[in-house]
């Protein structure tokens, strides 16, 4: 099987995107052993997207591998496959097709992804709905407008007539409320909730999913938060706010990295803060930047991918070089930029 690249136009518009989503689905279904992937530091869209396209290719009978370097979360490797990730790939493996869910740039996966021969992996199909990425792979799907990646899973599906069954099922539901917070972030929509509904007549349980993601919390991390929340400090006249984690801080609360998952959402709950960011050192070398915007002022997908990561509005992310100080004050010019100021006003302890 082959494919021949397309230009990243080639899906503009609604006749366009349809077009390409077809495509990608056609060589989906052809394919009888499929790599499976996604960024690395996987979340719940990523392990969710994956999760259910593993089960649906199960349901027809195919092989494939579910491949990321990193850990998957704690919290998600109760979803089916979630414990089959592989964090290396056989030296002699090689695939019909490689699915690329949750992506917005190559430089996001693996390495040896980065510029994978095509006898590894074969053509690449890319399923994201991030709106502010680069390109890539054979054939290239983003819908922004999709809530999740789980969707355009969702949508595959249905163009190929496959039934989606429970286990599938969970891993669209865990998509979606990953990428809509449980329905609450502005990427909510009609489509969400239509298929949300439609998941649970399959049997999922919205409150069995909810208790397994949210309600889970271990010591550990209720004694990081507590480490974490005294960190915080308000800058550029309140609107942002930034929280910091260290190595230290990890080990004097006895827990795991896995804990500080989704702590800088405290941070942009603050009352008057547009942005909250958080930063801990990455395991690789420099500054992880985790970024949560309320939407209104700041597009957090649009400052992380200037600074050489991605996301959307409301959620982003990128690695810089630097310890977290240097970072701090990267990320604070880079804020102040987008809300059209000169540069870092004062700032307050929050």
């Amino acid at each position: 099987m082959s494919l021949a690249p397309e230009e990243p136009g080639d899906g503009s518009g609604l006749a366009g995107a349809a077009a390409t989503l077809a495509r990608a689905a056609e060589h989906i279904a052809a394919a009888e052993h499929l790599l499976l992937t996604c960024h690395r530091h996987a979340d719940g869209d990523a392990v969710g997207s994956l999760s259910a396209l593993a089960a649906l290719l199960h349901g027809q009978g195919k092989r494939f591998t579910l491949y990321n370097p990193d850990p998957i979360p704690r919290l998600l490797k109760w979803l089916p496959y979630g414990r089959s990730f592989r964090r290396e790939l056989a030296p002699d493996a090689s695939y019909d097709l490689t699915v690329v869910v949750d992506c917005g740039d190559r430089k996001l996966l693996a390495a040896d992804l980065h510029a994978p021969a095509p006898a590894l992996t074969g053509p690449l199909v890319v399923l994201d709905h991030h709106p502010v990425g680069v390109p890539f792979g054979d054939v290239y799907v983003c819908d922004p407008g999709a809530a999740s990646v789980g969707v355009l899973v969702a949508r595959v599906a249905r163009l190929l007539g496959w039934r989606i069954e429970r286990q599938a099922a969970l891993g669209l539901y865990v998509s979606l409320s990953s990428d809509t917070g449980s329905f609450r972030y502005a990427g909510t929509n009609v489509e969400a909730l239509r298929l949300a509904a439609d998941l649970a007549e399959t049997g999922v349980d919205p409150w069995e999913v909810a208790e397994r993601l949210y309600e889970r919390s271990s010591m550990g991390r209720y004694r990081l938060l507590r480490e974490a929340l005294g960190t915080i400090e308000r800058r550029l006249d309140g609107k942002v706010a930034f929280m910091v984690i260290t190595y230290e801080m990890v080990k004097r609360a006895s827990a795991s990295w896995d804990d500080s998952i989704d702590l800088v959402s405290f941070v942009r709950a603050l009352d008057g803060v547009e942005c909250g960011v958080l930063l801990t050192p990455a395991k690789s070398g420099g500054t992880r930047v985790s970024m949560r915007s309320k939407g209104h002022m700041i597009d957090a997908g649009a400052v992380c991918a200037a600074l050489g990561g991605g996301g959307h509005q409301g959620a982003a992310g990128c690695v810089l070089d630097g310890d977290i100080t240097a970072a701090k004050e990267r990320v604070e010019h880079a804020l102040a930029a987008a809300l059209g100021g000169a540069g870092p006003a004062g700032g307050e302890p929050a």
